[in-house]
């Protein structure tokens, strides 16, 4: 018993002793757990509380790049001292929040599955805003001595030498941001952390930041480039400048209604032979043509004689090759050879009066930015019957409205974002009979070209076929919707929707159609359309519909992009729809479009991917 009470001690004294010991690991797991989750939680506020300080670094360097961005995009820069201070400041907010995040623990916690995303991502977002900061905007603050609106124009005249100095550093800046872009783009999304965390808008926006403000800055470039020759810096230069009147609508706008001749000297610009279509060199059809048409641009128009016949000299979308066309036919009923070509249209003036003052004409009529589009393109073929007479008043127009922005009175940078606003919208095109700078035009908006490049491509154009002034009064809505199927390609649905809001009552002149033998008054403004889609290089046509109805088209091709065509009448108040089956080789990443400029801009609607610019504005050294 003894033995047994000895064993039975033992296992007694055994028991507690174990019972002691986990017990003590139990309380140094709970002391360890509790250290541990001190140091979590310290750790995790340590990394909150330095968020939260470069999210403010960050906020107050965006809100400065967004006042830098304004600036820039409206030609407002600001003078050498107060730029380089914003930059500074800019680069200052970057560093810090550059700090912020890049210590070992925020590393450490980036490297965490699923919620350590966000965390890597903000990182390098701020890296990349940073880089570019030491990177770029040094270069950005170098232009404020030479581009601040003060030095850059007066009146007429362009500091042909402050604009040629802007040219390295704006290449530089546009490429630092650029590469900002490119970065913010690699930069993991993170899924639902990101939303929630903000990392995704962060993400977007620095891409958006990154793509306009290098897009602004490679217009800079674009202008340093070839604007001091073109404004005349080593030679006197002579451009035609051609005023478009969409109310008779053409590729590139409208039929040409005016014309003048622009110099160019140091800087200086002067225009003179402002005049009406009356007046037009060799007259509106000169009698032999004016230069020779290449063989598959001539399949396509020779039988509209574009060499011969002003009104027809930009069927073409192209404008490089219009601009050809309009040198060749003033140099054949003038004897002048112009070193290029102007393109605007009245929408384009009426930007340029919102931008300095309102135009007066001789007889003391008051002409402004809001009425100037409807007195030219409708109001006036009531007002004045006769066509020696409207000729005059269209001259007296363009020079009233040269004569408001050569006063001084417009700011020079309300002026740049109204001729920037109206390149962008293809209603101020520049071609250049100088094959250097022509070729950096054909890749910008101004320079207006046909694209080169494959991917999705969209241009809608509609032209007038009846001689008439109806255009005016028409409205134009397209609807582009693509499926991407499984090999990548896309199959695309195209409608273009083309309707006639003609009133009752306008002038014969307006509504009459000289394409109907024996030309009636056409008392019903019946509209006669060459309706033309242009689509990517390599895609397919499948078929189309009008109205519902099957219908044949023209198909054919202009510098390698599919075009299909047809002649679409509209009556008064009539809508008319035509749908094309398209099949792109590619169904992204984004649609291409071209804008064709009318008095009413198009409604476009497109489903199933983004769009872009069909040019780029990058500037080659």
């Amino acid at each position: 018993m003894v033995g047994e009470g000895i064993a039975g001690g033992g296992r007694s004294v055994g028991g507690a002793g174990t019972s002691s010991r986990r017990g003590g690991r139990a309380r140094w797991l709970v002391g360890g757990l509790a250290v541990a989750f001190a140091v979590i939680v310290g750790l995790t506020g340590w990394v909150a509380v330095r968020g939260l300080m470069a999210r403010s670094e960050l906020d107050e360097a965006r809100t400065r790049i967004t006042t830098l961005q304004r600036q820039v995009l409206a030609g407002d820069i600001p003078a050498d001292g107060e730029l380089r201070a914003q930059v500074a400041g800019i680069a200052e907010r970057a560093r810090s929040a550059r700090s912020l995040t890049g210590d070992p623990v925020w590393s450490a916690f980036g490297r965490l599955p699923w919620a350590g995303c966000p965390l890597r991502s903000a990182a390098a977002l701020v890296r990349a805003v940073d880089t570019m900061a030491g990177a770029g905007l040094p270069a950005v603050a170098d232009l404020g001595g030479d581009l601040s609106p003060d030095r850059l124009r007066h009146q007429m005249t362009i500091n042909v030498s402050a604009l040629a100095a802007a040219r390295a550093p704006a290449q530089r800046a546009a490429a630092a941001l650029s590469a900002l872009q490119v970065a913010a783009e690699r930069t993991e999304t993170c899924g639902w952390p990101g939303r929630v965390s903000g990392v995704e808008d962060a993400r977007a926006e620095v891409i958006d930041r990154g793509r306009t403000l290098s897009g602004a800055l490679d217009s800079v470039a674009l202008a340093a480039r070839i604007g001091p020759d073109m404004l005349g810096a080593t030679e006197r230069r002579r451009y035609l400048l051609i005023v478009q009147n969409p109310a008779e609508s053409r590729a590139t706008g409208g039929i040409i209604g005016g014309f003048g001749l622009l110099t160019a000297d140091q800087g200086r610009l002067s225009l003179d032979g402002i005049s009406g279509n009356g007046s037009l060199p060799g007259g509106p059809t000169q009698q032999t043509p004016a230069t020779m048409l290449p063989g598959p641009f001539a399949a396509r128009y020779a039988s509209f004689w574009p060499d011969r016949v002003w009104a027809n000299a930009n069927l073409t979308p192209d404008y490089p090759t219009v601009g050809k066309l309009y040198s060749h036919l003033y140099q054949s009923g003038t004897g002048i050879d112009v070193d290029g070509t102007i393109s605007v249209d009245p929408t384009t003036l009426s930007y340029l009066l919102a931008a300095s003052r309102p135009a007066v004409l001789p007889d003391g009529q008051v002409v402004t930015a809001a009425n100037l589009v409807d007195l030219v393109e409708s109001r006036v073929y009531a007002r004045i019957p006769t066509v020696p007479a409207r000729d005059r008043f269209f001259a007296q127009v363009g020079q009233a409205v040269y004569a408001a922005v050569e006063s001084g009175s417009g700011d020079t940078t309300k002026l740049l974002t109204a001729l920037s606003r109206a390149a962008g919208e293809g209603r101020l095109s520049l071609s250049s009979n100088h094959a250097d700078e022509q070729d950096v035009l054909s890749t910008t908006a101004l320079g207006g070209a046909l694209p080169t490049g494959s991917g999705p491509y969209l241009a809608v154009v509609t032209q007038n076929a009846t001689a008439s002034k109806l255009d005016y009064w028409l409205r134009r809505r397209t609807i582009y919707r693509v499926q991407r199927l499984p090999n990548g390609a896309g199959a695309v649905t195209i409608a273009v929707q083309l309707t006639n809001v003609a009133p009752d009552g306008l002038p014969e002149y307006v509504r009459d159609r000289q394409d109907v033998r024996g030309r009636g008054t056409n008392p019903q403004a019946q509209n006669n359309l060459w309706l033309s889609v242009y689509t990517g290089r390599d895609s397919l046509f499948a078929g189309a519909h009008l109205d519902g109805q099957p219908v044949g088209l023209t198909s054919g091709s202009e510098d390698g992009l599919p075009v299909v065509s047809t002649y679409l009448t509209v009556d008064r108040g009539q809508t008319r729809t035509l749908e094309l089956k398209v099949l792109e080789p590619q169904a992204g990443p984004a649609l291409a479009v071209r804008p064709q400029p009318l008095p009413v801009p198009e409604r476009l609607d497109v489903e199933g991917v983004p769009i872009t610019s069909p040019w780029s504005r990058r500037v080659k050294n």
